[in-house]
């Protein structure tokens, strides 16, 4: 087997067993229905999960940064591995401290996810490139892990529910042995840092130079343009599909219906991720904007329609958007980005994305409760619809700025 395909099956594996959540559906179950804790408490642990990962974003990327992408890695896929565990040992005694546990656990869930997120894209992306990958082969790799994602993630949900019927530990059990194999999948991965590639102005890696890349990023027109509009756009949909099953069972879906649904967009979504680096071929941003505005609008239209199969098409577009940007950002970030900033410079992004969901959520649920979610989804199309537009626009203007000082 040559270099690149094992790199990237290595990829591809370590993407199925970190997206094999067989918990992701389990949690509100078994915490609200089985351990008896109100909904309010269980919005209390997601508040606590999302401020902790929040917090630890930009300190992980720097662990990865200065340290290695390795090192952090694994200690975030280690702490991922005993959450589940704490949950587990919750459910076994119903402890009177139960709460408590939980919150260490959902605190841990944070952590950990912030200690992956950033590292191990940068690690995987300098593994890919020092093999032999081109950029452009890597846009099509990240496709193929969204796919890859969602069809775990898909079966990871059905496994997980049917393994909780079982026993209301099992999911739980089944999460940290995928997740130790993505563990056995990073410790035989030898990373290496080419000196050659690292600018020399930011030999040493103390924590200010590597910082410095974020005030490298506003000098790039490109680079901040799909930065904050990744930010924005992925904020945005996940505040929203945060609550949208609800409706979509006031449309008379059946839980297990609901679920199907839910699936069959990620497994969509995946499916169009593969093929956006022709997007990216064309070399021409009016032409994503284009897109990706496109996609929105029509979206908008459908979920004004009084169908309910009409309806879910609609939503469903809103929710692949996501996935067309994805391998785009992905690849222009990472190729941009010096190594000995990489994990900084993503887990960046991360914490960007967070702030804004956080602010989102109850924006989001407070006008979807007072006007209703069809007007809360068109209020969201107006709204992505306008920053696509002012973030093209800005580029646009830096662009035509630095072509008539040269």
């Amino acid at each position: 087997m040559s270099t690149i395909s094992k790199a990237k099956l290595r990829y591809y594996l370590y993407i199925a067993a970190t997206q094999s959540r067989f918990s992701r559906i389990i949690n509100v179950i078994a915490i609200v229905q089985y351990l008896n804790y109100s909904l309010v408490q269980f919005s209390i642990l997601q508040s606590v999960f999302l401020f902790s990962q929040f917090l630890s974003e930009i300190p992980s990327g720097l662990l990865g940064d200065l340290i290695k992408k390795k090192t952090s890695i694994t200690i975030g896929l280690t702490i991922l591995i005993i959450s589940p565990l704490l949950m587990i040992s919750v459910i076994n005694t119903k402890s009177y401290w139960g709460f408590i546990i939980l919150l260490v656990a959902f605190i841990l869930e944070g952590i950990g996810n912030a200690l992956l997120s950033g590292s191990d894209d940068a690690l995987f992306f300098e593994i890919l490139r020092d093999s032999g990958t081109t950029s452009e082969e890597y846009t099509k790799i990240r496709g193929r892990v969204q796919l890859i994602g969602a069809i775990t993630t898909s079966i990871a949900t059905v496994v997980g529910g049917m393994s909780y019927q079982l026993n209301k530990g099992m999911p739980y059990i089944l999460q940290s042995l995928t997740l130790i194999i993505a563990l056995i999948i990073i410790t035989s991965i030898s990373e290496q840092k080419s000196i050659t590639r690292i600018d020399k102005n930011m030999q040493g890696n103390s924590i200010s130079s590597v910082l410095t890349v974020f005030k490298k990023m506003t000098t790039v027109p490109i680079v901040v343009f799909t930065f904050i509009l990744s930010a924005f756009v992925v904020a945005t949909i996940n505040a929203v599909f945060s609550i949208l099953p609800t409706y979509v069972a006031e449309l008379g879906y059946a839980p297990s219906s609901n679920s199907f649904i839910f699936m069959l967009f990620s497994l969509f979504g995946g499916l169009i991720a593969t093929q956006s680096y022709r997007l990216l071929a064309k070399s021409n941003l009016k032409f994503l904007c284009f897109t990706l505005i496109t996609t929105i609008a029509v979206g908008g239209i459908l979920q004004l329609q009084d169908n309910k199969l009409i309806f879910l098409i609609g939503i469903g577009l809103l929710y692949i958007v996501e996935d067309i940007l994805d391998p785009i950002v992905m690849k222009i970030l990472n190729t941009w980005v010096k190594d000995n900033s990489r994990a900084t410079f993503i887990s960046g992004l991360s914490f960007l994305t967070t702030m804004i969901t956080m602010i989102l959520n109850p924006i989001v649920g407070l006008f979807v409760q007072n006007f209703g979610m069809v007007i809360g989804l068109v209020i969201t199309s107006i709204f992505l619809i306008s920053i696509i537009g002012i973030s093209y626009a800005f580029i646009i203007t830096l662009d035509n700025k630095e072509s008539k000082l040269k």
